[in-house]
């Protein structure tokens, strides 16, 4: 799948033009969004040209309601990999800052007219876009009359009584009920990212751990978590049972959330590669302890109930 990342590079890959195309936000990249990246492939076909998924970063809600900004469901490179593997062509990765928020409807499409022509426009069952949300569907095939190309609109879809979407599945997260989120999401509820150097607390006491980081991620409640740990390393992939910190570590007054996890019976060597957490139970809540020692014999329990989970799973 090609990534372009501006109007004019979109207007250069003509092998790009004439297709359908797609645009919305597809954070997490659920059912619902891979029953639109499928219907598109399938209006490709139909007008015999590329499929392009049209995106943005940051979340436009980021730039226009900052306070009310949602947490991501993944990193940008996440949803890439995701669209990438439902099979669409390319992306066109737009930056979303004030000036593009400000464009009518109107502006948009004539634009993206000017630079792929497409010949067909697919949109999910509440997209609209432009300045004052003007571009809804209805809008959208009054300006395919006049820009030669037709338009259509995915149904909502709907599982376990009530329609996919992100926000459903942030509130399925933050109640840790991942099965749930597994169903929605069409694969397990993971936070992936590269390894990063931590302060080695865990590896003084007997339990060294892999760090990621977690900001603007939507997350479970604070607490310990039976999960699986999977890297790509040395041309394959390997994948560890594990037992994973999400806190503040407030044993050492810490102020910022991390994501901690030691590895059970293996201690690789994973620095600065890229590790993906999927998330299995959650063993307990968050708490304080009034010495090292203390954490240490708690991290022994802890590491025993989820290696017991992991094994009945």
């Amino acid at each position: 799948m090609r990534i372009i990342r501006s109007w004019n590079a979109l207007k250069e890959h003509t092998e790009f033009h004439g297709g359908a195309i797609t645009m919305g936000n597809f954070d997490g990249v659920h059912m619902g969004h891979q029953q639109v990246l499928a219907e598109l492939k399938g209006h490709a076909l139909a007008v015999d040209g590329p499929s392009v998924v049209i995106t943005f970063d940051p979340h436009p809600r980021a730039i226009l309601f900052p306070d009310e900004a949602p947490r991501r469901l993944c990193h940008l490179h996440e949803r890439l990999e995701l669209i990438g593997k439902a099979g669409i062509d390319a992306v066109l990765l737009l930056h979303f800052n004030e000036e593009l928020a400000g464009w009518p409807a109107e502006k948009f499409m004539q634009t993206l007219h000017d630079c792929a022509s497409p010949g067909h426009i697919h949109v999910g069952y509440d997209f609209a876009f432009g300045k004052g949300r003007s571009g809804n569907p209805d809008a959208i095939r009054s300006m395919g009359d006049k820009l030669n190309f037709t338009v259509s609109e995915a149904s909502a879809f709907e599982m376990l009584g009530a329609v996919v979407s992100s926000s459903r599945i942030r509130s399925a997260i933050e109640a840790a009920d991942f099965a749930l989120a597994e169903r929605l999401l069409g694969r397990p509820y993971s936070i992936s990212g590269h390894v990063m150097h931590g302060d080695k607390r865990g590896r003084e006491i007997g339990f060294p751990t892999a760090n990621l980081d977690v900001a603007d991620l939507s997350h479970p409640p604070a607490g310990i978590y039976a999960v699986r740990a999977r890297c790509e390393i040395g041309g394959g992939e390997a994948q560890w049972n594990g037992a994973a910190y999400l806190g503040f570590r407030p044993t050492f007054q810490g102020r910022t959330m991390v994501l901690e996890t030691h590895m059970l019976d293996v201690e690789p060597d994973i620095y600065n590669e890229r590790l993906e957490i999927q998330f299995v139970e959650r063993v307990r809540e968050d708490r304080a302890y009034r010495s090292v020692e203390e954490l240490a014999e708690q991290i022994a329990k802890d590491c025993a109930q989820a290696r017991k989970i992991l094994d009945a799973d």
